[in-house]
């Protein structure tokens, strides 16, 4: 008996720590204040073979994409867009190293994180990875955001690349060449409907809009995460 009681310890601390399971929720403010979209935790230190699962916390629209991350990463980390309150998205991590995230469509609104697994990626360990290539295979094969292609004031083409929206005029600088938009969901870059500063492409006339405005328009990829107007027509 004492020999099997023996034994067993001895396999028992052989055997690694069992892997651990996080939670970490995509939060909406709906009491508004300095951070309207956030992720909680924002910050975690794990382990390689820990699993992170990214929960809606609310009837909103999030995602996550994985921007930055260690150079064994051979993949694109990224959820498809949560809608309802409890979808989830999880991710096994087996790569050491530090790995930034955000909410693409509400990035610029802070919505941002940082995963550590095992211990933080030393200066140019880690890479950056682009996501518009898989905005493009999405639109692609999806079609567009299910409004009817509008009409062009401009002689810009669409590409697979670009996309198609709706929305309402807030603002206008002409002079500057920049409209800021209350668009619709746009779900083919998986964004919720939500208010966005555009540059208008040089061929794209501005002085005609004005704020209330209902638009429709033509969105192109300008590098980054940065989308500008190149086709813009009053409608609705």
């Amino acid at each position: 008996m004492r020999k099997l009681i023996l034994t067993t310890a001895l396999m028992l601390a052989a055997t690694p720590a069992f892997a651990k399971e996080y939670t970490i929720k995509e939060v909406t403010n709906e009491d508004g204040g300095a951070k309207p979209y956030y992720f909680t935790p924002d910050k975690l230190v794990i382990k390689p073979g820990d699993t992170v699962t990214f929960e809606n916390a609310q009837e909103d629209m999030h995602n996550v994409m994985f921007v930055n991350v260690p150079k064994a990463v051979d993949e694109m980390i990224m959820s498809p867009m949560m809608e309802k309150k409890g979808e989830k998205f999880s991710y096994k991590f087996t790569v050491p190293g530090t790995y930034q995230f955000h909410c693409h469509p509400h990035e610029e609104m802070g919505m941002k994180g940082t995963i550590i697994v095992g211990k933080a990626s030393k200066p140019g360990e880690t890479k950056e990875m682009g996501h518009h290539e898989k905005g493009e295979k999405t639109e692609a094969s999806h079609g567009h955001d299910g409004t009817e292609a509008p009409d062009h004031d401009s002689k810009a083409v669409p590409t697979a690349a670009n996309a198609q929206g709706t929305g309402k005029v807030v603002s206008v600088d002409a002079a500057d060449g920049t409209i800021k938009l209350e668009h619709d969901p746009i779900k083919s870059l998986g964004w919720p409907k939500m208010r966005m500063l555009f540059t208008a492409d040089k061929s794209v006339d501005l002085s005609g809009y004005k704020q209330g405005d209902f638009v429709s328009f033509t969105l192109k990829p300008v590098g980054g995460d940065d989308y500008a107007i190149i086709a813009l027509k009053k409608g609705k």
